[in-house]
């Protein structure tokens, strides 16, 4: 795209030299060397003509058009540093050359390494075109071989494409603010850009010690720049190493693949976040289960007390915890016997006047109390029926998890329990003699 124009550019300049040649030249030496260049195929032997026209006529009516050859059979002899450097002189004399900024700007990232001083011709130039880019690509400047939407589109391109430069270059620097903040001006202008989608996750994740919270936004742009297929993407190969590796990231981060799905979705049709996008990383997923069961627990102490007592008992030491911590304590205590468990009934025994009842405390289909009852209860209730009670534990077991409490007065203990003795048979009425 950068150097698209440089053949018909050279085409042009063959008509130039020609017709100007003999009026120009100084001398008909240097007029058979300029007629000599432009038909001149071999891009080594043509360098040489030009070292030589340079050499015996360093001033000249074509210094110009010189220029631009050697940028040509720079680019041709895939001489790079000398394409650059050639197009930063031609600047120094029209600073408006479109395809001199142009041969810059695609030029210094294939400088292996770019200078300091590479980098601020480079950052230069496309600061320069996206100021002047109406002046760059006024309709009059259009090359006759182009059409009026090649030319629009060029302006449109070049735009996208300095600023792309830009934050690459702050990239390179380590200025990884200005890059964030350069190359998702990038992805603002061309959200087809998968190489600056890339540029702008390094840049994220190289923040991550002072902002934390943007590693939810570089894992967002390397999974675009892993997904999008579209124009400009990058090489499939290279995308689908980048997946695998992004999807471990996302899973270390979150703690579960869960929404990851809907991640790769968002990130295929967008190439910035959407507002208020966030990922819940494993620290603030398991704080925010704390807080909530910090909340759930100074709501209902009776479920807290039951879930610490649990966690005892099913850890690794837990004889030693029921010994210390449960047995011979009136669970789950409180002034007055005010707090009590909460339990549904799961069976009972006897099933009339029973003096043990299993309930379920935690799930209501899972029985894991037993209550040994010095009294009997009266009746019977069904299955499911809601229960309170207070008690005092005498058994465990790990698993399946039960623990069983004695209860000594089911009268005031237990509260809920409703079942009632049935009445006696009536005595038959004796009969009356005859």
């Amino acid at each position: 795209m950068v150097l698209s124009r440089i053949r018909n550019i050279a085409l042009a300049l063959v008509a130039c030299l020609g017709c100007a040649a003999a009026q120009q030249a100084k001398d008909q030496a240097e007029a058979d060397l300029i007629n000599s260049i432009p038909n001149d195929t071999d891009a080594n032997h043509r360098l040489t003509s030009l070292d030589k026209w340079t050499k015996d006529y360093p001033d000249t009516a074509f210094a110009a058009q010189r220029q631009m050859f050697y940028l040509v059979t720079y680019q041709q002899l895939n001489r790079t540093k000398d394409a650059f450097n050639t197009a930063a002189g031609m600047l120094k004399t029209d600073p408006n050359n479109e395809l001199a900024l142009r041969t810059i700007i695609g030029s210094v990232y294939t400088l292996n390494p770019p200078s300091p001083a590479d980098l601020d011709t480079a950052e230069k130039a496309s600061t320069y075109v996206l100021a002047n880019l109406d002046a760059l690509y006024d309709p009059a400047k259009k090359p006759a071989n182009q059409t009026d939407a090649q030319w629009t589109q060029l302006k449109a391109t070049m735009k996208a494409f300095a600023q792309r430069t830009i934050g690459w270059i702050a990239l390179t620097r380590k200025d990884n603010e200005k890059a964030e903040t350069e190359l998702t001006k990038t992805l603002q202008l061309d959200p087809t850009q998968a190489a600056a989608s890339l540029w702008l996750a390094q840049a994220l994740f190289a923040q991550r010690t002072a902002h934390p919270e943007k590693q939810a936004e570089y894992i967002f742009e390397t999974v675009r720049a892993a997904e999008y297929d579209g124009p400009n993407s990058l090489p499939a190969a290279a995308r689908q190493q980048m997946l695998t590796s992004v999807a471990k990231t996302y899973a270390q981060y979150h703690g579960s693949n869960e929404g990851y799905n809907e991640l790769l979705a968002s990130a295929k049709t967008s190439a910035l976040p959407p507002a208020g996008f966030a990922i819940k990383d494993v620290a603030s997923i398991e704080r925010e289960k704390i807080e909530a069961q910090e909340k759930a627990d100074a709501a209902n102490p009776a479920m807290a007390l039951w879930r610490t007592i649990k966690t005892g008992l099913t850890g690794d030491n837990p004889e030693a915890f029921f010994e210390m911590n449960v047995k011979g304590t009136e669970i789950p205590g409180g002034a007055g016997g005010v707090m009590k468990f909460k339990a549904k009934l799961v069976s009972m025994t006897p099933a009339m006047r029973p003096k043990e009842l299993v309930l379920a405390f935690e799930k209501p289909d899972v029985p894991d109390v037993t209550l040994k009852l010095d009294e009997a209860l009266p009746g019977k209730m069904d299955a499911g029926s809601e229960l309170e009670f207070e008690g005092e534990p005498i058994a465990y077991s790990k698993d399946p998890y039960m623990l069983t409490l004695k209860i000594d007065d089911p009268k005031t203990k237990i509260s809920g329990w409703t079942g009632k003795n049935p009445a006696p048979a009536r005595k038959a009425a004796p009969k009356k003699a005859q």
